[in-house]
């Protein structure tokens, strides 16, 4: 036998134990979850979900976070439904995402409602999408208040209002919601609508850049070009200004 195949072996067995090991920790903790343990149940969905010690399978990751959503985990319905709507294997797609979405949000959850509210916008119920941003902003969730600055800006399902739109979107810029900072920094740059300040503009596309610098260090490739073409806008807005 060569040294090679004589290295070989030893370490195919090692995998092989690793993973016989690995789905033994998952059959006690999907027995554990069964039981009613709603902790456990999100640990083996978020285990599926990323492939963490087990192969990935978004549909046993559905399984379990169906146990932990019936056991009363609003919070883990709305991922159920995320998983469902961007899913293609999974069989209720984007109806099933909307009936979890609508189950997260009665529960409480404000992703729920914001989820729910792009639902109903996608089917251009707009009024009932902007009373949902409201409800998930008031709640606390930023992307929610990013929304309802939109419908509030556009007049989208509600009134408009210039002033409490650029209001919400000043507080999610500085919640770090960076289309937000994009939205509020364009308006200050075009004046059309709110007196032209390109001070205040740059101070948003500035906290943006900082944004989408900080995302693209963490290895986010897609946000170096928007950093990168946020950037020389920014220059081209400031030059011809001056």
């Amino acid at each position: 036998m060569s040294k090679i195949a004589a290295f070989r072996i030893p370490l195919v067995l090692a995998l092989a134990a690793a993973l016989a090991g690995a789905c033994g920790e998952a059959s006690r903790l999907r027995a554990r979850c069964v039981g009613g343990n709603v902790a456990v149940c999100i640990q083996l969905g978020d285990m599926y979900a990323t492939g963490t010690r087990v192969p990935r399978d978004m549909g046993r990751a559905a399984e379990m976070y169906q146990q932990a959503c019936d056991h009363g985990a609003m919070e883990v319905c709305n991922t159920l439904g995320e998983i469902y709507e961007r899913s293609q294997g999974l069989e209720g797609g984007v109806v099933r995402a909307e009936e979890l979405f609508r189950l997260a949000c009665g529960g409480g959850s404000a992703p729920g409602c914001l989820n729910l509210g792009l639902a109903l916008a996608a089917q251009d119920d707009k009024k009932g999408a902007a009373a949902l941003f409201e409800r998930a902003c008031t709640a606390g969730w930023t992307p929610g208040c990013h929304h309802l600055a939109l419908a509030l800006d556009h007049g989208d399902g509600v009134l408009p209002d210039l002033k409490r739109a650029v209001a919400l979107y000043d507080e999610a810029c500085a919640n770090k919601f960076v289309d937000s900072c994009l939205a509020a920094g364009a308006l200050f740059v075009a004046g059309d609508r709110v007196d032209r300040d390109l001070g205040r503009a740059g101070r948003y596309y500035g906290t943006a850049l900082k944004l989408f610098d900080e995302s693209c260090q963490a290895g986010h490739d897609h946000d170096c070009q928007e950093r990168n073409t946020l950037r020389t806008r920014v220059a081209i807005v400031m030059a011809s200004a001056q």
